[in-house]
């Protein structure tokens, strides 16, 4: 889902009119052993802003995030943070702060004492400590756990813990990695907005990675879709999700039917693409020709299932249900071609026993709106 946060102080608003971005990272390139694991990355990321690194292991997200952390010297590039170059600076002079997966709490330190550590290692005053670590108790909900140890604490009260002590230092940028990963699924979702509401409230600038598409989609304003060191995608969620630009992100991005064809209609209005198991209208122009390979990106929900057959013979295609799965809220069918292509289809479940649902063996019709493709050329 896409966030729209409540009103947040003027510090945590993105600025729109700045002419340069608060993180501007140029060309940045990290190289092990002559392999490029950051293989020239250009992004710049606004002061408020939550933005997500989304990936599979080996990607490269988190060298990215140890470069802008310190923790690894950058082979090459720039990172300059409001106007700052912090490239060659070491971490204890960067005001970043990054929240570990593991949490990295001390466990013979209380609460208090977790969060308090590198306010002390600063030489803060007692007072103010003691007014900052409260301030950071009560807005991540745990004053009442001050005095306790981690180990007496919940996966979701030591992230908790984590955050605020992260935040004590009132850092310029808050790095999150896998920030969610500890937590079962449930806790994880109530979890994902709690920080993401925190975070607004701080008003801090915040870059997360992490491998969960649903953890970046639901908490981040924008996501960088990474592969191989590069950087693939940079968008809002729902334009990664509507519209992605190559077949990688198509394909990374949630769950997606892939239709190999060629172009057989070009307009500025639209387009024809023929597959092997049918003849997609695309309700919008492309760049090509006639004959040029292509492929149609077709998203589950947007499928509609039936027994009858609809009125129009471009985007419908006739199938056999070979499995279904029953998920409570929607069920998926997977109905096999002529060609022997297997199709994802997602109907909401809206009502409580459907007895003319499609059912394992029987034969289908599947068919979409010229809204519903996205056509990729590469």
């Amino acid at each position: 889902m896409t966030r729209n946060p409540p009103a947040v102080p003027a510090a945590a608003v993105p600025r729109a009119a700045a002419t340069t971005p608060y993180l501007q990272i140029d060309h940045l390139v990290k190289s092990f052993d002559g392999v490029h694991a950051v293989d020239g990355i250009d992004l710049g990321i606004a002061q408020g802003e939550i933005f997500a690194l989304l990936g599979s292991s080996g990607c490269g997200k988190s060298t990215l995030l140890r470069m802008l952390a310190g923790f690894e010297t950058p082979t090459s590039g720039r990172i300059l943070l409001d106007g700052q170059d912090i490239t060659g600076l070491p971490p204890y002079q960067r005001t970043i702060n990054m929240m570990f997966q593991s949490y990295a709490l001390f466990p013979h330190l209380t609460v208090y004492d977790n969060v308090a550590f590198g306010l002390r290692r600063e030489s803060v005053p007692e007072p103010d400590i003691a007014e900052r670590v409260g301030h950071m108790l009560a807005l991540v909900q745990m004053s009442a756990y001050a005095r306790r140890k981690p180990h007496q604490l919940s996966g979701g009260q030591q992230q908790r813990v984590a955050l605020a002590r992260s935040l004590a230092k009132r850092p310029r940028l808050l790095l999150l990695d896998e920030p969610l990963g500890a937590l079962d699924k449930k806790l994880r979702e109530k979890t994902q907005s709690e920080l993401v509401n925190i975070i607004h409230q701080v008003g801090v600038t915040c870059v997360m990675v992490t491998h969960d598409q649903e953890e970046a989609m639901s908490m981040a304003s924008r996501i960088a879709v990474m592969s191989a060191g590069r950087i693939q995608q940079v968008g809002k969620p729902a334009d990664i999700y509507e519209t992605p630009n190559c077949r990688f992100v198509a394909d990374f991005i949630g769950n997606i039917n892939l239709f190999d064809g060629t172009l057989a209609e070009v307009t500025p209005g639209h387009v024809v693409v023929a597959s092997a198991d049918c003849q997609h209208y695309v309700g919008h122009g492309v760049s090509g020709n006639p004959g040029m390979a292509v492929t149609v990106g077709l998203r589950p929900e947007k499928i509609h299932v039936s027994r009858s057959s609809p009125p129009h013979i471009h985007n419908s295609v006739r199938g056999k249900v070979v499995e279904l799965a029953y998920l409570g809220s929607h069920t998926v069918y997977h109905l096999q071609l002529a060609s022997g292509m297997v199709v994802k289809a997602s109907a909401t479940n809206a009502k409580r026993h459907a007895a003319d649902s499609p059912q394992w063996g029987d034969t289908v019709f599947a068919s979409w709106g010229d809204d519903a493709m996205v056509v990729l050329t590469h």
